[in-house]
């Protein structure tokens, strides 16, 4: 992890950002406003060049005024501080278009440093064309980074990293042509949240916890991912992506490794990953024959009316997986995992569930089951709760659910990097613990379920906007003998 003698040396430090795809919706909305908040924070290296560039022409000056529309529209002194570090450059990452001109543009920054200068490409781009981006990356050594030194530039790629196990295993071998595995940042912005990272601290901290962390006591456990709001304009992506693939492969799955995963020796990078792919690699496949009996997918009313959607489509906005792991510590506890759009709220959280026993000596507590369970809370604020049983006041001896629970806003009073300015921060000071390694592993458990879903079985059902799912959920948690349990905190809502 960062310390602050490792910040101060990255401040001397010339550095460029080549963002891809700067006039997209994640430059826009996610990279300028971190890369701004950072400089605000005082956080960025003095000598900060970013070179935006997409197939949109503009010039520096207009692009400088667009993006200042969504990141700074009401802070015009400290945006024109920002400002003067942007400069754009039109070009087609995927078609070789001007690279020439970035490669140019490079060297003349270097000699201005009279250094050398480290060098960040940052792909904002559509992740088909990816494969294309890394060869024309590679035709004008922009994998080299500092030009003249031939410094080892550092790449950054959003998710998903291809759409299936062959493709992300093409797109391993294109990459791998041109970038050493040091240099590859493979970003999940679930990774860069602070409750993620906690949650290794609240699982490894305490001793109170984690011995009882295991199937022994824990009869099941429910990671959920919501988002209130739809598909907005990524119709022309996400109608060929689908919940499956956009979030469960890798968002998910990583969730599911942090809350699962043995302590690692250290929490370096190679140990951090070690222990996550482990997990990842003991998740036990869905046969294509058995997808209906583990999994649900659906799809809200409305949706094939959305921009750029087929009007026939099948592709699913809900997804719900029953998944169980092949180690020790986890043997056959079920693990349902489900995201979806359009949905009650935006949350994200890990519940871990408790087995029940009967105690005959209270009155009501097997006619009203009340399993103990921990929740970690994620979005829409960080928090942890515990939901306990204590006696109802009164003469009886009968029980009631309480629960106690804290907000991290709440209890730390200190100012918190979001997602994508701690894990840009982490690019920048070359610290990969916090990103994605290997991907073949979670691609190998989501190939047989996606044929499954494309040869139409289970069926694709339907849900309400603003509900919590498909009744067909619900319904597959009462044949297991469970419930969804509240996946958020009472006290910890925005």
């Amino acid at each position: 992890m960062a310390l602050p003698k490792d910040i101060e040396k990255i401040k001397k430090q010339a550095t460029v950002f080549v963002i891809f795809g700067a006039t997209g919706n994640l430059a826009q909305k996610k990279l300028f406003p971190s890369m701004f908040a950072l400089d605000k924070s005082d956080l960025l290296p003095e000598k900060l060049k970013i070179i935006a560039t997409s197939r949109t022409s503009h010039s520096t000056q207009k692009f400088q005024d667009l993006t200042r529309e969504s990141v700074a529209p009401n802070d015009a002194k400290k945006w024109q501080n920002f400002s003067q570090k942007i400069e754009f450059i039109p070009s087609d990452v995927s078609e070789n278009k001007n690279l020439d001109k970035i490669t140019t543009r490079l060297t003349e920054i270097e000699k201005e440093a009279a250094s050398c200068i480290k060098v960040i490409l940052y792909l904002a781009i559509a992740p088909t064309i990816y494969e294309d981006a890394f060869k024309n990356i590679g035709k004008h050594k922009l994998n080299f980074g500092c030009l003249v030194h031939k410094n080892r530039s550092r790449i950054v790629i959003e998710k998903p990293f291809g759409y299936d196990f062959a493709s992300s295993q093409r797109l391993n071998s294109q990459i791998a042509r041109f970038f050493e595995k040091e240099q590859i940042f493979r970003i999940d912005h679930f990774l860069g949240k602070g409750t993620v990272q906690n949650i290794l601290a609240f699982r490894f901290g305490n001793e109170i916890f984690e011995p009882v962390l295991n199937n022994d006591y824990v009869d099941n456990i429910q990671i959920t991912f919501t988002e209130y709001g739809g598909i907005e304009k990524r119709g022309a992506f996400y109608d060929k992506t689908g919940a499956l693939r956009d979030v469960v492969q890798n968002h998910l799955f990583q969730l599911l490794a942090i809350a699962t995963m043995e302590e690692p020796q250290s929490f370096g990078h190679e140990d951090f990953r070690k222990r996550r792919i482990e997990i990842i690699q003991s998740i036990k496949k869905i046969a294509k024959s058995d997808a209906e009996k583990f999994t649900v997918r659906a799809q809200y009313e409305g949706y094939r009316n959305e921009e750029n959607v087929d009007p026939k489509s099948q592709t699913e906005t809900y997804a719900l997986v029953k998944l169980f792991l092949d180690n020790k510590r986890w043997q056959n506890v079920p693990i349902y995992i489900r995201t979806g759009k359009k949905l009650a709220g935006d949350v994200a959280s890990i519940i871990y569930s408790f087995k029940e026993v009967k105690h005959k000596v209270f009155e009501n507590f097997w006619q009203n089951p009340m399993p103990n369970h921990i929740t970690i809370q994620i979005k829409p604020a960080e928090g942890i709760g515990i939901r306990l049983v204590a006696k109802k006041p009164g003469m009886t001896t009968q029980l009631e659910p309480v629960d106690m629970e804290f907000c991290y806003r709440r209890s730390f009073d200190i100012p918190q990097l979001d997602a994508y300015e701690r894990l840009l921060m982490d690019v920048i000071l070359g610290d990969q613990t916090l990103f994605i390694g290997e991907v073949g592993a979670s691609w190998k458990v989501i190939d047989p379920i996606r044929e499954a879903w494309d040869s139409g079985k289970p069926p694709l059902a339907t849900y309400k906007p603003g509900s919590w799912g498909p009744q067909e959920a619900d319904q597959f948690m009462m044949r297991e003998g469970h419930v969804w349990l509240a996946p958020y905190l009472t006290i910890c809502k925005i």
